[in-house]
């Protein structure tokens, strides 16, 4: 016979679980993004690997301490208000769990092949999947499941952001060249260490991308753990107004976007701590991929540090509008901008794979998403 009181240890254990996935998510996201930020340094021989993953993640960590949560609220904004606020606890455990299963099994399995791909794509469509899953099991049409609005307005911010990143790149590599006559900046490093004022320059770059992604896309891990805490009481998630289910989606979209969010302390200390030692473990292989496998050429010093200055200028102005982006996109997009400048080419079967990639991401993890929470469902009503 089942007690009230098994019920309750099997939703503790779930939900213990939900809040282990959603640093599970974090770490591995440091895999991917945080790797960037410490590329070029690693790369031009600036800082020795263990010592620029140990200033990146204490820069992540001051970037989410010192976020606003505009970002984080625009994650949980992608659901519609009446899948968090009207099922039951169970099934907004459920939820998170595909949500971040989806995207964990993602990002894994291209950090194994040594892929920058975006954990903000792979969010996106779990949440997609999991909201479209919702709406075609509670027998209602398929689109309601999500908030359609806010994704096309993220979905924009991640096509022009990588843009921005090139071009960008291109603007100030040129620039760079033009008034600054070292021939040491476009130099492909070799066993030497840079001189001083150019491995500041490049601790500088280093050290506001690391800033830029902690307040950027450790948001995105703040807004799952508010997500997690909202299948205790959906009072976690501030609205701004009465929840009214028949308002026009703008004003649902608007309702998740809280003028003063409040986020516990340590909540941001958590993502923040699993962003750092995510960047720990797996920073080699994104630093090979960024540093030889873009350009024909080996990244230079002026190529690392344009795409870096461009890097946190652009997550910077998203944070300020409250978008997430993709600090991998960005920073990719810029090192082939900066490679492009510098007439060093590109080598296009890193691009096809990087492309395939970005275009795979979202309907991989729609698929996941959806497949994961229908067959959670299945268990759950039984």
């Amino acid at each position: 016979m089942v007690t009230i009181a098994s019920v309750r240890i099997v939703e503790h254990f779930f939900f213990g679980l939900a809040i282990a996935f959603v640093i599970g998510f974090e770490f591995v996201n440091g895999f991917h993004d945080t790797a960037n930020a410490v590329a070029t340094v690693i790369y031009t021989n600036t800082l020795k690997p263990v010592y620029a993953v140990i200033w990146s993640g204490v820069w992540n960590l001051i970037g989410a301490l010192t976020s606003n949560g505009a970002v984080a609220f625009a994650i949980i904004a992608l659901l519609p208000v009446e899948l968090i606020v009207n099922t039951s606890s169970g099934q907004r455990l459920l939820m998170v769990l595909a949500i971040l299963s989806s995207a964990i099994i993602w990002n894994l399995g291209t950090w194994y092949l040594g892929l920058p791909v975006s954990s903000t794509h792979s969010l996106i469509g779990a949440i997609t999947g999991i909201g479209i899953a919702n709406s075609y099991l509670s027998s209602e049409p398929w689109q309601h499941g999500v908030n359609w609005l806010k994704i096309q307005e993220i979905l924009l911010s991640l096509v022009i952001s990588p843009l921005a990143g090139f071009l960008g790149a291109v603007i100030i590599f040129l620039t760079a060249k033009a008034l600054i006559k070292q021939e040491e900046l476009y130099t492909a490093p070799e066993e030497n260490v840079p001189s001083l004022w150019v491995r500041t320059l490049l601790i500088l770059t280093c050290t506001g991308v690391s800033f830029a992604h902690g307040s950027n896309d450790g948001q995105k891990g703040i807004g799952l753990m508010m997500l997690v805490l909202a299948t205790i009481s959906p009072s976690f998630i501030p609205l701004n107004f009465p929840l009214n289910m028949d308002a026009s989606p703008q004003a649902i979209a608007q309702s998740f976007v809280p003028s003063n969010p409040v986020i516990p302390y340590w909540v941001k200390i958590t993502i923040a701590l699993a962003l750092g030692l995510g960047t720990m473990i797996g920073w080699k292989r994104v630093v090979e991929t960024v540093g030889e496998k873009i350009g024909k050429e080996h990244l230079n010093s002026a190529q690392g540090a344009s795409a870096e200055l461009v890097t946190m200028s652009t997550i910077a102005a998203a944070d300020h509008f409250g978008l997430p982006v993709s600090t991998t996109h960005i920073l990719s997009s810029g090192i082939a901008g900066a490679m492009v400048a510098n007439g060093s080419g590109l080598q296009m079967h890193t691009l096809k794979n990087l492309l395939l990639a970005w275009v795979l991401t979202l309907p991989i993890c729609t698929m996941l998403g959806f497949a994961i929470y229908a067959i959670g469902l299945f268990f759950y009503a039984r």
